[in-house]
C-alpha cells in the first residue's frame, strides 16, 4: 500500500470505527465513511455540479438535452474508453446540486432515477440504460477465479445424489445464488436488491429441501392451546396487536416463519436461534431479513438512497451466511463457519 492510499485510508478508517463504536453495522459503517471520504475529495473539475455517466443502448443527442426541472444536462459526446464496458453509448451528465453532502447526493438520485425511469417509460422497457459516478457509486469491486476447485466433483456428485424432491429445491436455489449477480467488467450495475431477493428466494428454496427430508412435527390441539396459553402468561393476559399477530405467526398458523425456524434449527442446531431473531424477531424491525425482502418487493426501499444500500449490503452478509451453511448441509463443500461466542468449534 502506498503512503499517499494510507494516508486517505486513515481518516476513513476512524471514522469507520467511529461509527462501529455508536453500533453500526460494520459493513456499514465502512461503506459510509467510504462515500463521506468521496465527498470530502470531491474531483476539483467538477465545480459545485455531480458529474455522472449515462450509459444505455441508445444513440448519442445531436445536441445537449437541459432538463430544467431536474437540474440536469445530459451532454451530446458519447465517450469512450470509460469504466462502462457493455452499453452501446456511454454520455456525461452534470446535475445541479445544493451542496457536497450526502443528502444532497440523494436528492441528486433521486432527479436521475426520475430521468431514466421516465426515459425507460416512452421507450415501453425495450432498452436498458443506468447510470455511474465515482462520488456515489465508487470504484466498486469483484473477485476473479479460476473454474478448476478440488471440492468441484465431491458438490457436484452430493447435488446429484439427492432424493428427487430435493434436488428440485436445490437446484432451484443454486439458481438464484448464480444468476443475479454482476459479471466482474459490469461492476458498475448496482446488483444489490436483485442480489438480496434472490438470496432470500434460495433460503425458502433451502427450507423446504430440508422440511422433505426433516418434515416438522405437527403439535396436537392440546399442544397449540398449551403454548397458547403460555404465550397469554408471559403478557399477563393482556396482548397488543402486534402480539396477536406473533401469537397467529408463531402458533396458530406459523407458515414460513414456522417452517424456516424448523429448517435452521435442523441445519444449525443450537446457534440457530440467533439466525431465526436475525430473519423474524429483530426488535429494530427495518433490519430483520424478511422484512428487508418484504421492503424491496414493496417499494419500501428508497433504491437511490446510498445509505439505505449500505445498510441492506450490511444485512445481506447475514442472509449470505445462512444460505451458504445451509447448503453446507446439504452438499459437501467447505461452507463459511461463524463461530456463536463462546463456541470452541461451529457444528
Amino acid at each position: 500500500m502506498s503512503s499517499e492510499t494510507e494516508k486517505d485510508l486513515d481518516p476513513t478508517l476512524k471514522r469507520a470505527r467511529d461509527l462501529s463504536r455508536q453500533g453500526f453495522d460494520w459493513g456499514y459503517a465502512w461503506g459510509k465513511a467510504s462515500l463521506e471520504h468521496r465527498i470530502k475529495k470531491w474531483p476539483s473539475g467538477w465545480g459545485d455540479d455531480l458529474q455522472i455517466l449515462i450509459y444505455g443502448d441508445f444513440k448519442a443527442p445531436k445536441a445537449d438535452l437541459a432538463f430544467p426541472e431536474l437540474g440536469i444536462i445530459v451532454h451530446t459526446e458519447k465517450l469512450e474508453n470509460t469504466v462502462i464496458r457493455t452499453a452501446l453509448c456511454v454520455l456525461k451528465a452534470t446535475i445541479k446540486i445544493s451542496e457536497k453532502s450526502v443528502p444532497s447526493l440523494i436528492d441528486a438520485a433521486r432527479r436521475i432515477n426520475v430521468l431514466l425511469g421516465t426515459w425507460t417509460l416512452v421507450e415501453w422497457g425495450n432498452a436498458g440504460c443506468g447510470w455511474w459516478s465515482y462520488v456515489t457509486h465508487g470504484t466498486g469491486g469483484g473477485v476473479g477465479t479460476t473454474f478448476e476447485h478440488e471440492y468441484l466433483d465431491r458438490a457436484i456428485q452430493g447435488v446429484l445424489g439427492l432424493p428427487v424432491e430435493v434436488r428440485q429445491r436445490v437446484d432451484a436455489a443454486l439458481y438464484w445464488v448464480r444468476q443475479p449477480r454482476n459479471l466482474l467488467m459490469d461492476f458498475y450495475r448496482s446488483d444489490l436488491l436483485r442480489v438480496y431477493s434472490a438470496y432470500w428466494n434460495a433460503f425458502e428454496c433451502l427450507v423446504e429441501a430440508v422440511l422433505i427430508l426433516r418434515p416438522q412435527q405437527k403439535l396436537s390441539k392440546r399442544e397449540n392451546q398449551q403454548r397458547i396459553d403460555g404465550f397469554l402468561a408471559q403478557r399477563n393476559g393482556k396482548l397488543t396487536s402486534a402480539d396477536v399477530a406473533q401469537c397467529y405467526q408463531e402458533i396458530v398458523n406459523p407458515g414460513l416463519v414456522g417452517k424456516a425456524s424448523h429448517a435452521l434449527t435442523v441445519c444449525l442446531g443450537q446457534q440457530a436461534a440467533g439466525y431465526i431473531t436475525d430473519c423474524f424477531h429483530l426488535q429494530d424491525r427495518q433490519n430483520r431479513l424478511y422484512d428487508i425482502r418484504n421492503a424491496i418487493n414493496h417499494g419500501d426501499i428508497d433504491a437511490e438512497n446510498p445509505e439505505e444500500l449500505l445498510r441492506v449490503e450490511s444485512r445481506l452478509t447475514k442472509l449470505w451466511t445462512i444460505v451458504w451453511r445451509m447448503f453446507g448441509r446439504l452438499i459437501p463443500f467447505p461452507a463459511p463457519i461463524e463461530k456463536a461466542p463462546g463456541d470452541k468449534q461451529a457444528p
